[in-house]
């Protein structure tokens, strides 16, 4: 058996090896398909075996088993979370290596793995393969019993592959060794022994191939049935029964833990499926192994063709045929088909197409649907499309023509001929229609007629309605009836006959004139030769021909018909216009281009050109009216015009001009001459007239004008029928007599002679009477009066005009110095003048002076040159007092604190938080740099070194105390005993150290770098150091010298050191005048706000401030460009040019602040001499530390020779020591090592003292070389402090430009004053015509309904203008909240007490508000817009005009149910204050005041409610809605005439209030 398996697997890797090298493409050389396959490969390899059962977990022993009994067996520990030691399912489908091999293992028998238990061990393959084989290779003992399992598809039920069992039919039910005879079922699995033994214990193989033992095998491409047999996708084994020697018996645990389930290796052999389609597998997008299917297929098994390869059916490739998928043949007409059998059969293809395109059909889409037909240019078939009604058949011929029924056309039968109608079955009709109003055709439906646009009727055989004579050659049918406008019935007149007006110019030019386009007069030339009259041009500017008298006047009588003239011109090069033709007359223009109406193009040859004279869309008029209008023209014709030239230097020839009209008397009848039938009122043949008893309503308007019934209201019989006017008597005037005269009063209504009366009122004062009461009362006091017979001085007025309470005092105007606010009510005492309403923080009995706790001048012109707040600060004021001077405003300090406000302490004193004053500084004079201190803390500016709060003491490690600050005592740490010097400087040294700073060893002590401090030299050194100090004593003095040196350079530091400290002292000195300077400034900025001064003073003053500031400037910044240059060279100047640029900025802020105080008084200008002083201190220690720089610049070059000097002795002493080490050498025997190695030493100290004066030479000059490039940055830093002082300047002319707005919008404050003073005046003048308007109020409630009805058609059109105007109703709703607050105050106001004439006339004003809501709904808004965003003065107007408009948008929104109750409620409150007007006694000035106070709390609401942003946002969407507002002027035009209707209703209102009831009453 085992020679068969090795024979099996070698035959079978032959196989693959040659069916690979035949199989691996899918076409053979030719391109022909053929059979392929993919490799043959172990489909197991590295695929994840799951295990039902491992060992390992827990962890647990197991024994090899060795097969003899008493043998110790070898034991080991399979543990899964060892990686050395466990043994998972991944070891059974690895790399399987002899040398190093790896098993799966089940747990032991000792864990009960035995019969029945059973583990499975499935292996996933992911996807369909053809397996050829099975192999396990067991690392123990074969099993007795296991089984093979596969099954075809993921989901699919086990099927049994092979059963191996030393026991089949106990364990299995089948025979042992079986075998599967010719016919039988071949998918059935087989037992057998041959691996069942127990031997060997390990290395055993089974192979269990799928093909053997398969009678059908040899015909393997013809059995579906194996070929079903060997597709798997999973793999199972399982493990039924372990081989055992029978010792487990004895459950001994030794014996037990050596039987379980071992397997090292698990290999399946086979294909990828993919039958014969493809020779490659891959992964798909989601990881799936898959086919690369080829010949026409595709699936995972390339088990099924592709979508448009269904010509036959698919089938599996075999080794004669590669049954590849063929493509279906549709013509192109479709993609989309699929498999039909019984065409297969049939014609041996079977693809079927589906959903063919282009209206085809059939199983290859080769022929058209019925009723279509196949265009021959594009092999499409398009429909028939016969009319089922019209054709004789729903099949048309190869064309797509139908065949039609009688009087039908058309290709598709669906339409009737011309002259027929009514499509039906039997075919159509003929059309009965009139050839004058119809166009010879009708309604293919209905046969109603086509009429022409002015006829109507079945047949168009009668005019419309407004319309006359039916005439063939008029293309709209009828004309228009004119009748003045006042009739739309009308007919042909009787009598009227064709007649012409012609100009032939046989004789003369007949009176023809021309102009130019300018109306200049042009000449006409007559031509007796041509008979025609002509226009010569100079240049392109055109000419017209003027048509005399005899075509003018009324030519109504010519509507519809032609003007007719002949006319050409020079040459063609004529340049013709929209107004070659033109027409004027009643106010109206229309023109015509030469070649309009079908005219042609002038030439040199004579053309005749006819216009017809009617409105028409046929008859291009510019630009176009209606026919009323051209009617209109016609009946008052004032101009004809015809062109005459055309281009530069042309003549242009007029001749026969006539126009066709009509007149009475015998002849060819004109039917287009109308006979009007007139309604009531109206007489003549075009009801041009008004009748007996009628007048025009407008006599302006003179025939078009409406006739109405004369009424004079008894007071006169006559009446123009024109004009309309009565002439009236008994004191009345008016059109119809409906008032009294002015100085009368009464009611003229009446009918009777002593209707109207002479007023009891002052000379040239009107009076009107209350309707309840009777009483006489006075309307139009003269200025600064009121009351019923002007007996009281009116508000803003004092005096005692009727002599009431003394002598008589006319009224006069109150004087309260221009603080008051001028809308307010009650400003003064109406009697004695006293102001009783100051504003701008005035008090006074004029409002004179300031109030407790402000200063300034409470005259000034200007408010924000008035009353300030003292705003004293209560840290620094005595007493916390809030009160201050009212003349220059300065609070009463604590001792030591400055500013006019005591709000900072003087300089050299701090605490202000304490409440009582501030506290001295005491700093150090010698300490501190300038005795100044934190004005918090208190603490000192201290000299470099100094500490302390008052600076009187060194730093740590630093001495003497002195004015330039404490020098660090820079101690050497190793030799020295603490950082701290002496007062000298000089520091306590350790042991074997010396020098100022200890930095120095001893005489006989040495420095060696191994061992701390300085040691003692070797007693050898006192042989040499005799000789030593003879060379000391030269070295010495060029010690001394160098020390001095030393010195002398630490001195030139330390005075360099203190130029710096001093610089900062001047910078910081500077910076603290500069911010005296500028606090100064600010409080006299402060101060002068209360100056009044001359605008003239303040320009003189700030010129010469300006100049003083200029020449400051210039002579500033020459200095510090000199200082700066002077010391490039120290390193320190750069931070002191930084600081200088600082303080140059600052003094740029301090210059700009000086020339805005000097623009306003001169005291500024003496300040900022003041400043131009403390610069000159400045320059003077400028030029001090000039002097010390030059000092130290000579001192450093000083330096430099003593340095070279140095270095020359140096060397010099180096020689000599070299010398007497020379002469050493004659001395007796020393220990020459030792002198050698100390005077190496001396030499290389020598060396050492050369090398650093090297360093410090070459420090010197770096030095010197950085500092050139500082130089070039200064002076960088200065060239950008110029370009700054240049931005300053610019910002100084922008503050002067913002001066000229500010006094720009005062110029607009003072032109607001007087646009309040004219509406004043209107106001006035509106008072005045009370008496008129009285009668026509009474009127005004017979014309409640009609203004129902007005509002109620103008609801919709106010609903559309609210959607337009996006949030404006809800913003003018919380306006009109403001607005209704402001009128239940006032209200209140008049339940309680008597109204003054002013109150009446507020009440009027409300009223009128009221009144006004619809009229004034789109121009109050837009007015309210632009209103509030230009001035603050008239707030109270726009406050009106957004109540009115947020009242218009409510009642839109409430569908104008209150509009009604509005009106009614107008009329009511004029009623009754009508009434209460005459019992007006005494002012109650205390209510007054509620009025004003409770105003200004509305008018601050209506401030806070931000309409300012709120209406500017309108203005933002109402440009965006520009467009959509447009398509609303037709319906804001038809408002405008229903607000011209209240506008009516509103002047016949009278302006005052009468002795009535009160308004509150119940």
């Amino acid at each position: 058996m085992p020679c068969l398996i090795r024979c099996l697997v070698t035959w079978t890797w032959v196989a693959v090896v040659c069916v690979r090298a035949a199989m691996d493409e899918c076409s053979d050389e030719q391109g022909r398909a053929q059979r392929c396959m993919p490799e043959f490969v172990n489909a197991a390899f590295n695929v994840t075996v799951v295990a039902t059962n491992t060992c390992g977990s827990p962890s647990e022993e197991y024994c090899v088993q060795t097969g003899a009994t008493g043998v110790t067996k070898s034991c080991h520990i399979c543990d899964s979370r060892d990686p050395q030691n466990h043994h998972s399912a991944v070891y059974l489908t690895d790399y399987n290596n002899q040398q190093d091999t790896t098993w799966w293992q089940s747990q032991t028998m000792l864990a009960g793995i035995q019969y029945p238990n059973s583990i499975n061990l499935t292996l996933h393959l992911g996807k369909s393969f053809d397996i050829t084989y099975v192999r396990l290779k067991f690392h123990t003992s074969r099993p007795e019993s296991f089984a093979i399992y596969k099954r075809t598809s993921e989901s699919g039920p086990w099927v049994p592959y092979q059963y191996y069992s030393g026991s089949c039919e106990k364990t299995y039910q089948k025979l042992n060794r079986g075998f599967i005879r010719t016919g039988e079922d071949e998918q059935q699995a087989l037992c057998t022994d041959d691996f069942s033994d127990i031997s060997p214990l390990t290395g055993g193989n089974v192979a269990f191939s799928t093909l053997e033992g398969r009678p059908s095998a040899y015909n393997f491409d013809h059995s579906p049935v194996l070929q079903d047999w060997v597709t798997a996708t999973d793999i199972k084994v399982t493990l039924n029964r372990l081989n055992t020697f029978g010792d487990e018996v004895f459950n001994d645990p030794k014996v037990l833990k050596s039987y379980y389930y071992a397997i090292s290796d698990f290999a399946v052999g086979g294909r990828c499926k993919c039958n014969g389609h493809a020779s490659d597998c891959v992964k798909n997008s989601r990881g799936r192994l898959v086919c690369k299917c080829k010949h026409n297929t595709e699936g995972d098994d390339c088990n099924v063709c592709k979508a448009f390869y269904n010509d036959r059916p698919w089938r599996r490739a075999t080794a004669d045929n590669a049954n590849e998928c063929l493509p279906c043949d549709c013509n192109g007409k479709s993609s989309e088909c699929f498999f039909d059998a019984e065409l297969y059969r049939a014609t041996g293809h079977g693809s079927h197409c589906r959903n063919c395109a282009d209206n085809t059909d059939g199983a290859n889409c080769e022929r058209c649907l019925d009723h279509y037909y196949r265009d021959q240019s594009s092999s499409r078939c398009l429909p028939c499309g016969c009319n089922s009604v019209g054709s004789e058949s729903p099949q048309c011929d190869n064309r797509g023509v139908c065949a039609c029924k009688p009087g039908v056309t058309g290709e598709k039968c669906d339409h009737c001929q011309p002259g027929y109608h009514s499509l039906t079955e039997a075919g159509c009709r003929p059309c009965s229609c009139s050839p004058s109003g119809s166009t010879q055709e009708c309604d293919v439906h209905t046969g109603q007629c086509r009429c022409k646009d002015n006829v109507e009727g079945f047949s168009c055989d009668r005019c419309k309605l407004g319309y006359f004579n039916l005439d063939p050659n008029n293309p709209l049918g009828c004309t228009p009836c004119f009748c003045f406008q006042h009739s739309s019935v009308c007919d042909s007149a009787e009598g009227y006959s064709v007649h012409t007006i012609s100009s032939t110019f046989f004789n003369d030019d007949e009176k023809w004139s021309a102009q130019g386009q300018d109306g200049s007069t042009v000449q006409v030339q007559w031509s007796p030769s041509g008979q025609d009259i002509s226009l010569i041009s100079d240049d392109y500017f055109p000419m017209y021909f003027v048509a005399p008298d005899k075509f003018l006047g009324n030519r109504l009588l010519s509507y519809g018909q032609n003007l007719t003239l002949n006319f050409r011109v020079e040459r063609r090069d004529a340049r013709l216009s929209a107004e070659d033709l033109v027409l004027e007359g009643s106010n109206l223009r229309v023109a015509v281009p030469l070649i309009a109406q079908g005219n042609a193009y002038p030439n040199e040859n004579m053309q005749t050109y006819v216009f017809r004279l009617r409105d028409s869309t046929d008859y291009p008029w510019t630009p176009p009216i209606s026919h009323a209008d051209f009617q209109k023209l016609l009946q008052n014709l004032t101009s004809i015009k015809i062109r005459g030239t055309y281009s530069e230097r042309s003549t242009g020839y007029l001749d026969d001009v006539s126009l066709v009209t009509a007149v009475s008397g015998p002849g060819v009848p004109a039917r287009w001459v109308e006979q009007c039938t007139c309604p009531q009122g109206y007489e003549g043949q075009h009801c041009e007239q008004c009748t007996v008893g009628y007048r025009r309503a407008r006599p302006d308007l003179g025939a078009f004008s409406s006739c109405e019934p004369c009424n004079c209201n008894g007071h006169s019989e006559d009446c123009s029928p024109d004009t309309g006017a009565c002439d009236c008597l008994h004191n009345t005037a008016g059109l119809s007599c409906e008032r009294c005269k002015d100085g009368f009063y009464g009611d003229p209504t009446r009918g009777t002679s002593d209707d109207c009366q002479p007023c009891p009122c002052p000379t040239g004062v009107t009076c009107a009477v209350v309707p309840k009461s009777k009483e006489v009362v006075c309307t139009n006091c003269p200025v600064g009066t009121t009351g019923k017979r002007c007996e009281l001085c009116d508000d803003g007025y004092f005096g005692d005009p009727l002599g009431q309470n003394g002598p008589v005092r006319a009224c006069h105007i109150c004087k309260c110095s221009d603080n008051i606010d001028p809308n307010a009510v009650g400003n003064c005492n109406r009697e004695t003048g006293e102001c009783l309403k100051c504003i701008y923080n005035t008090a006074g009995f004029f409002c004179d002076r300031c109030q407790e706790g402000f200063y300034g001048n409470a005259l000034a012109p200007n408010v924000a040159d008035k009353c300030k707040a003292c705003s004293c600060s209560p840290l620094g004021t005595v007493g916390k007092q809030s009160s201050c001077s009212q003349v220059t405003g300065q609070c009463q300090c604590l001792p030591n604190v400055a500013e006019r406000n005591c709000s900072a302490c003087q300089p050299g004193f701090f605490n202000l938080q304490s409440g009582n004053g501030c506290e001295r500084c005491d700093c150090n004079p010698i300490g501190s740099n300038n005795g100044q201190c934190d004005i918090t803390t208190g603490q000192c500016e201290c000299q470099p070194g100094v500490t302390g709060l008052h600076c009187e003491r060194c730093e740590v490690n630093f001495f003497g105390f002195s004015s330039s600050g404490c020098k660090p005592c820079d101690c050497d740490p190793e030799g020295s005993l603490t950082g701290q010097c002496k007062e000298d400087g000089r520091c306590e040294c350790r042991p074997g150290f010396v020098g100022a700073r200890c930095d120095m060893c001893e005489e006989n002590y040495f420095y060696n770098r191994s061992v701390p401090g300085c040691q003692h030299c070797p007693s050898c050194y006192s042989l040499v150091r005799d000789k030593v100090r003879m060379t000391y004593g030269s070295y010495n003095g060029i010690s001394v010298f160098f020390v001095f040196t030393i010195n002398q350079s630490n001195f030139i530091y330390r005075v360099l050191f203190h130029i710096y400290n001093i610089f900062q002292n001047v910078d910081k000195g500077l910076l603290d005048r500069l911010n005296t300077i500028n606090g100064t400034l600010t409080t006299q900025w402060n101060r002068l706000q209360s100056i009044r001064v001359t605008v003239d003073d303040t320009a003189t003053q700030a010129d010469r401030a300006r100049v003083r500031v200029q020449d400051a400037e210039a002579w500033r910044i020459t200095n510090k460009a000199t200082v700066a240059h002077r010391i490039l060279s120290l390193r320190v100047v750069l931070e002191s040019t930084a600081a200088l640029y600082q303080h140059k900025i600052d003094a740029d802020q301090i210059e700009k602040i000086a020339k805005d105080a000097n623009d306003t008084s001169t005291k500024a200008y003496n300040l900022l001499l003041k400043t131009v002083d403390g610069e000159s201190k400045m320059s003077q220690e400028i030029d001090e530390l000039n002097k010390k720089y030059n000092d130290a610049k000579e001192l450093a070059k000083n330096l430099e020779k003593q340095a070279n000097k140095v270095q020359a002795e140096a060397e010099e002493a180096g020689n000599k020591a070299l010398d007497i080490f020379a002469n050493l050498t004659s001395l007796p025997s020393f220990d020459i090592k030792t002198l050698e190695d100390d005077a190496g030493k001396i030499k290389k100290e020598a060396s050492d003292l050369d090398k650093l004066i090297d360093k410090t030479e070459k420090e010197y000059n770096d030095l010197r070389d950085d500092l050139k490039t500082k130089e070039l940055e200064v002076r960088k830093l200065l060239e950008k402090g110029k370009s700054e002082q240049q931005t300053a300047d610019q910002l100084l002319a922008r503050a002067d430009a913002a001066k000229a707005l500010a006094e720009e919008a005062a110029k607009k404050g003072q032109s607001t004053f007087k646009e309040a003073e004219s509406i004043l005046d209107d106001l006035r003048d509106f008072d005045r015509r009370v008496n008129d308007n009285k009668t026509a109020a009474e009127e005004a409630l017979n014309k409640i309904p009609a203004i129902t009805a007005t509002i109620a058609a103008a609801k919709e059109k106010t609903k559309q203008a609210e959607s337009a105007l996006g949030n404006a109703a809800a913003d003018a709703r919380e306006a009109k909240q403001k607005a209704e607050e402001a009128e239940r105050i006032a209200s209140n106001v008049q339940k309680g007490s008597s109204k003054t004439k002013a109150d009446a006339d507020k009440a009027l004003e409300d009223a009128n508000k009221l009144d006004n809501e619809v009229s004034e709904m789109m121009d109050q808004l837009s007015a309210a817009e632009q209103e509030l965003a230009k001035k603050k003065a008239e707030a109270d107007q726009d406050m009106m005009m957004a109540g009115m408009a947020s009242d218009n948008a409510k009642e839109a929104e409430d569908n104008a149910r209150r509009a009604k109750s509005t009106v009614k409620t107008v009329l009511k409150i004029i009623t009754s204050l009508m009434d209460q007007l005459g019992n007006i006694d005494k002012v109650d000035l205390s209510k007054l005041n509620q009025i004003d106070e409770s105003l200004k709390r509305a008018k601050g609401k209506m401030a806070d409610s931000e309409l300012d942003k709120k209406l500017a946002e309108l203005n933002d969407v109402a440009q965006t809605q520009e467009e959509m507002i447009r398509d609303y002027d037709r319906q804001i035009n038809e408002i405008r005439a229903d607000i011209a209707n209240l506008n009516d209703i509103k002047n016949t209102l009278p302006d005052g209030c009468f002795n009535t009831a009160s308004l509150e009453t119940p």
